[in-house]
């Protein structure tokens, strides 16, 4: 018996050792935090516009310190071109840009819309259109439609065309409040301040999308050029 409970008592010194031995692991080697994958820059299928654009006003607001620096969507009231989005963002202080959205304008035909990343230089902010021209020509097309209107918006990218949507920037609440308020912005969305870069998804908007975020109308005819 007394052999017996020796062993007993042994057994549950081992168990209590096991036990507070992980605690201490666990507490000198804490499980990292995940990190946050599902922010989304822009609208959702289906949204309302209208919706949209209030709650990237909301994002906008609350008790976060101006000097936060946060990612956000630019999105333009209408295409403009390389040259008048860097006059708008560009020269701003502690403005970082990180990408361009481009997307072809053709009356109801649905035209590729591509996110390229660009700098903080007014020479890689002009060359990101040639890069969306590429990117562009290096989709699959599917059809012998979609292979002409690829033809074409790459086309109109090559030549520096008034094809720029929308500006994914990263700056303080502060500069981005300044940037809504500027002539041609329709809305400016900000993230949560945890949120990080190639984490996100950007779901541009177009400025076509005027009730109902989702296709436009693709009964036009595609232009020779």
């Amino acid at each position: 018996m007394k052999v017996a409970a020796r062993t007993t008592v042994v057994a549950v010194a081992v168990l209590v050792f096991v036990v507070g031995g992980l605690y201490v692991v666990g507490r000198l080697n804490p499980a990292p935090t995940a990190p946050v994958t599902t922010d989304i820059l822009g609208p959702e299928n289906g949204e309302q516009v209208s919706d949209y654009i209030a709650r990237a006003t909301r994002s906008l607001e609350g008790t976060t310190s101006p000097n936060s620096a946060r990612w956000a969507l630019v999105s333009l009231s209408a295409p403009v071109s390389v040259g008048a989005a860097w006059d708008l963002v560009g020269s701003r202080p502690r403005v970082m840009l990180s990408q361009n959205i481009f997307n072809v304008p053709i009356d109801r035909v649905q035209t590729p819309t591509v996110v390229v990343p660009t700098g903080n230089t007014s020479e890689s902010f002009s060359a990101s259109v040639q890069v969306g021209a590429q990117a562009v020509m290096s989709r699959t097309p599917g059809t012998p439609r979609a292979e002409q209107v690829n033809d074409v918006a790459a086309r109109r990218l090559r030549a520096s065309c008034s094809c720029l949507i929308g500006i994914v920037v990263r700056a303080d609440v502060g500069q981005l409040r300044s940037i809504a308020g500027e002539p041609g912005v329709r809305a400016v969305q900000a993230l949560p301040p945890d949120a990080l870069a190639g984490l996100l998804t950007v779901i541009p908007l177009l400025p076509s999308a005027t009730t109902v975020v989702g296709p436009g109308p693709d009964d036009g005819e595609v232009p020779a050029a």
